[in-house]
């Protein structure tokens, strides 16, 4: 539980450890138990707005990017991806939006979005992204991992991973 609402609240592996007087391994291996409990929601809804967007990080110093959608109504995070910058990685995103039969889905300008969104419902209109792009800022304030300019950092992409999956998906772990 600690860990959960420390790793969401901007602290670090070892900020986590010495807190709760613990080693960094132990923090590992109980953030990856946590996220394995988490599943990605199942989601029944059509002709919905949607965003997506997509932010780089670093992992281990190269550069990756975290793409994710976002419901405009509800605020719920329907899918993220992490990886490069290519038509693959967005992809895995658009398909689970597509599969929703959405209303519109609005991204910024970047040019992949024009060959893997159909164009009837795909906008790139400049101020209609704004809600997920107020949700990246809001991450790089709560995952201290996702800050731009920080000591802090993620060496493996499956602890990145997992501390989306807790940020996004978190409020479903019961504790007792």
């Amino acid at each position: 539980m600690l860990i959960y609402k420390l790793v969401i609240n901007s602290s670090g592996m070892s900020d986590i450890a010495r807190v709760l007087e613990i080693s960094k391994n132990t923090v590992k291996s109980r953030l990856l138990k946590l996220s394995l409990v988490i599943r990605k929601p199942i989601i029944y809804e059509s002709l919905q707005v949607y965003e997506i967007d997509e932010m780089f990080t670093r992992i281990n110093g190269k550069r990756k990017w975290v793409v994710y959608a976002i419901n405009r109504k509800t605020r719920q995070i329907i899918d993220f991806a992490v990886g490069s910058r290519s038509n693959e990685t967005i992809l895995e995103v658009v398909n689970t939006v597509l599969l929703l039969n959405p209303k519109k889905i609005y991204t910024d300008r970047f040019s992949s979005y024009k060959s893997l969104i159909p164009k009837s419902i795909h906008r790139m209109v400049r101020f209609q992204t704004n809600l997920i792009e107020r949700f990246n800022l809001n991450l790089r304030n709560h995952l201290k991992r996702l800050s731009r300019k920080t000591l802090c950092y993620t060496k493996n992409r499956e602890i990145l991973e997992a501390t989306l999956k807790l940020y996004f998906w978190g409020n479903q772990l019961k504790f007792k």
